[in-house]
């Protein structure tokens, strides 16, 4: 036996929402100039005074505290999840994570053997296929339809032919800004009924729903599955991504198992909770909310009609979350030039990420690693003056493709 590492750490891939950070920096610094960031899953604003304020109180909050989340947040997180979803969440179902991929990878470790197969819908997060091979667990990946929605033939195939054990999704999706219809919903559901495996649903960006839509949740359908699993959290909806807090819904078997696995690895900080709590409660952090939501609608009308006026790009209008998911396929083959005389092609989303980055100083997510590589990825949650900038760099940019 040598000192050597294991064979899931060596495949696990580097995460390409975050491997970006370090090519932007290379690249103003040799050219100095500022890139526009269009990468991050983040909003572009932080957590409303009162809740800011929450957090050094909850620094008194110094000691160990109970596993499964403070006693006053989860019977909170129960009754706003309940009310939002139409779930009927007790308190005893709710386990609370370091953050929602926290929250995802504890799942994992609870319903998986060595061998075990997830249906995960594409376009994907692309931690998914990552986490549920780090548990062992077989990814199974399913293409999506022409317009970025869900192919319930194909997700009902993938789960007969393998030995699965969950389906996994979000709505609305990272990275499409799809949101799936009630009849989607009530398919998966069908489907992970019939086979008697976990529906997990991934509902971070429910808050975040454009034109005055509220997305829809896995349990608003007619006959919800008692073996569905909600992975949430305040993140997105707060702007505390750094603050790394998510929770788990579930049955109570799967929460019991999810707190004792906690119990051993990581549980959830205190003083977050503490402020979270506030936040829940806040009508400062409510408004802040929908103020997002509509600046990031206005960033997604003029990007989407932006990139659907340059020959070669696709944008399907996203009806939720904060992304633009852009076919850019049309435009692989065509040649540029940088950095004086240097020359490149466009062959896939990878290259057409430089591209973007040489060229047009903006940096956002090739679409290879979300399961698509014809798309790119885009972040709305930039300000107005960044997303007009970096629309007029695109569309500078593509002009000199030849």
């Amino acid at each position: 036996m040598t000192a050597q590492l294991s064979a899931i750490a060596k495949a696990v891939k580097p995460s390409a929402t975050l491997s970006l950070k370090n090519e932007i920096t290379r690249i103003e610094t040799a050219s100095g100039v500022k890139i526009i960031d269009l990468t991050a899953g983040q909003p572009d604003i932080g957590p409303t005074p009162d809740v800011l304020a929450a957090l050094v109180e909850g620094g008194k909050l110094h000691k160990y505290g109970p596993v499964p989340g403070e006693t006053g947040l989860r019977p909170l997180i129960a009754e706003v999840t309940n009310r939002e979803t139409g779930s009927k969440f007790t308190t005893d179902q709710v386990v609370l994570a370091v953050g929602a991929k926290g929250a995802i990878d504890t799942v994992m470790r609870a319903i998986l053997d060595p061998g075990d197969a997830v249906v995960i819908l594409s376009p994907y997060w692309v931690t998914y296929p990552e986490v549920v091979a780090i548990c062992g667990g077989v990814p199974v990946c399913v293409e999506c339809k022409p317009d970025l929605h869900s192919d319930i033939q194909k997700t009902a195939a993938a789960v007969k032919a393998n030995r699965t054990k969950a389906i996994l999704y979000s709505s609305p999706s990272n990275p499409t800004g799809v949101v799936y219809t009630r009849d989607e919903l009530a398919a998966l559901a069908r489907i992970a009924r019939e086979a008697g495996i976990w529906l997990i649903a991934d509902e971070i960006y429910r808050e975040f729903g454009f034109d005055g839509k509220k997305p829809p949740s896995i349990f608003s359908i007619p006959e919800p599955y008692d073996k569905t699993v909600l992975i949430d959290g305040p993140s997105k909806r707060f702007g505390m991504p750094g603050w790394r807090l998510g929770f788990i819904a579930g049955p109570t078997e799967l929460a019991k198992a999810a707190t004792a696995l906690l119990g051993h690895t990581s549980n959830a900080s205190r003083p977050i909770q503490h402020a979270v709590e506030v936040a829940y409660k806040s009508e400062l952090a409510r408004q802040a909310t929908v103020s997002m939501v509509g600046r990031y609608q206005k960033n997604r009308d003029v990007f989407v009609a932006g990139l659907n006026s340059l020959p070669g790009i696709k944008c399907p209008t996203p009806e939720g979350a904060f992304y633009c998911f852009a076919d850019v396929s049309g435009l692989y083959g065509k040649m540029y030039e940088y950095d004086g005389g240097s020359r490149a092609t466009v062959t896939d989303s990878t290259t057409f990420r430089d591209f973007l980055l040489r060229k047009a100083f903006v940096a956002a997510v090739e679409g290879g690693p979300f399961g698509l590589d014809t798309h790119m990825r885009f972040s709305l949650a930039v300000s107005e003056k960044d997303c007009t900038s970096a629309m007029a760099n695109i569309s500078k940019a593509v002009a000199e493709l030849r």
